[in-house]
């Protein structure tokens, strides 16, 4: 069981560490969006990328129709 665990564990949706380094950054600004448009860019461009790969990622809002 420990082995399945690790295996779930390591496999972290796309764009996840984008997202939290959004949300680490919205913390320590107090919620002021202004103060974190690099980490906002950098998790429009890797979701960007999944979209279009064709992937989802539930980091990521779902392509616009």
């Amino acid at each position: 069981m420990e082995g399945f665990v690790k295996l779930v564990m390591e496999k972290k949706p796309p764009c996840q560490n984008e997202a939290c380094q959004l949300q680490d950054c919205l913390w320590k600004h107090d919620f002021q969006e202004s103060r974190c448009q690099a980490a906002l860019a950098a998790l429009q461009k890797c979701c960007d990328q999944v979209l279009a790969r064709g992937d989802t990622s539930r980091c990521c809002p779902s392509k616009k129709k």
